[in-house]
């Protein structure tokens, strides 16, 4: 390369490293007694590049904690910013089963007591919330004192999620839907005015080749009493619990379904709304497998 001063131009080149041994070119590297520099910089150079990052760092750390703090400012301890149409979630609430299962069926043998079991097992923890809730309290059956019908007539228990200021649209008995079951609308048909107002429940196997029974021992709905859900401290969610009569060694499919006018219901498999569907298969102790009775 090349310079020009005072007119005339001249050749320069960067001095070569110093010569020495690997160690000594190390050393020199991480600390030059001649410029007195530590890994290529001078004390005052040091200082200046941690004074400019602490700054810097300083200005981000308060731009963050501002922002946070106006964030914070708007929002609510019990309730969200958005909710129903405007939030994620949406306003039409999913419907879920218990017992919760991780195989894709619910299936045991009855004459094995430590398949079944852990089922029993999770609704007592599910429903330890509600030992102090009158509403639960009146219940005689499908609870533990029967151990919720197992193993011969397993409950399943189902409910409608929870989202915060939805309040169902009620059905009327004048504007009840075509394609609701007709055992269904006859059980509404016979309430009272006080008791139609309520989110309602509908079984069905899907195949009905089965003999399958299924009975409602706490009702076929959701009382209005229950809604809307505003985030309150002990808040439990209204059930409803479906009694199952199947035939031993069958696997069923049962899909339930939960009216009102503003819960979408979407059959399709792949985007599911407005009812839950779950497989129960009961092995009898007739099926020439195996006799043992374990306890």
């Amino acid at each position: 390369m090349a310079s020009k001063a005072n007119g005339i131009e001249e050749s320069w080149a960067r001095a070569p490293p110093p010569k020495g041994t690997f160690f000594s070119r190390l050393t020199n590297a991480i600390y030059n007694t001649e410029e007195n520099s530590f890994l290529g910089r001078t004390p005052k150079r040091w200082g200046i590049i941690l004074t400019f990052y602490a700054v810097f760092y300083a200005v981000l750390a308060l731009m963050f904690a501002l922002c946070m703090g106006g964030l914070y400012l708007t929002l609510e301890n019990k309730r969200p910013t958005y909710l129903l149409h405007e939030s994620l979630i949406g306003a039409n609430p999913g419907v879920a089963s218990r017992p919760l299962y991780e195989t894709p069926t619910l299936h045991y043998r009855t004459h094995n007591t430590s398949e079944y079991q852990p089922y029993v097992r999770q609704l007592d923890e599910f429903f330890g919330r509600y030992s102090d809730d009158l509403w639960y309290s009146t219940k005689t059956e499908c609870t533990a004192t029967d151990s919720y019908g197992y193993p011969n007539n397993p409950c399943i228990f189902i409910k409608v999620n929870k989202i915060l200021s939805w309040n169902p649209e009620y059905y009327s008995v004048s504007e009840l839907p075509e394609d609701m079951p007709d055992d269904l609308v006859e059980h509404i048909q016979a309430l009272p005015p006080s008791e139609q107002h309520q989110v309602w429940i509908s079984c069905e196997e899907e195949k009905s080749d089965n003999e399958t029974r299924l009975e409602y021992p706490w009702g076929r709905g959701m009382p209005s009493s229950f809604y809307p859900y505003n985030n309150e401290q002990r808040y439990l969610s209204p059930i409803v619990a479906v009694k199952i009569t199947a035939p031993d060694n069958n696997l069923i499919v049962i899909r339930c379904r939960a009216w009102a006018k503003n819960i979408i219901y979407n059959k399709s498999l792949k985007e599911p709304s407005g009812y839950t569907r779950f497989h129960l298969h009961i092995e009898g102790i007739d099926n020439g497998n195996n006799t043992e009775v374990v306890t």
